[in-house]
């Protein structure tokens, strides 16, 4: 019993003394992103709880509206999405500011995203 309770006090402790951790939250986002060829982009970005402990992602960049769904386990979002009949993906981990930094795919490379809370 007494090392049950030395366990306790020690998970507690180390738990109140480590940073918290940043929340990935619904709202607006601007976006700043990288092609895989190197070319620059910007743009907003909508993230929304729907049922199911899913998102709903909605990038406009340019002339292109993309929407994805998308989930959030240990910090990490995670979203679906098909852009000119092409499927991708894209994660990303949540910084201590809440800003989003993601790596993406749709198979011919890998592009990088910023998401920064508006």
């Amino acid at each position: 019993m007494r090392l049950l309770r030395t366990l306790l006090f020690a998970a507690a402790f180390l738990a109140a003394t480590l940073p918290a951790q940043a929340q990935i939250r619904e709202g607006l986002y601007t976006v700043e992103g990288q092609n895989p060829d190197g070319t620059i982009y910007e743009g907003t970005f909508s993230l929304q709880a729907v049922p199911g402990a899913s998102w709903l992602a909605v990038w406009q960049v340019g002339g292109a509206r993309v929407a994805g769904l998308g989930l959030i386990q240990a910090g990490v979002l995670a979203v679906s999405f098909v852009i000119e009949g092409r499927p991708g993906i894209v994660a990303y981990e949540v910084q201590s500011d809440g800003t989003l930094r993601g790596i993406w795919t749709t198979g011919g490379g890998l592009g990088t995203e910023t998401l920064t809370p508006r």
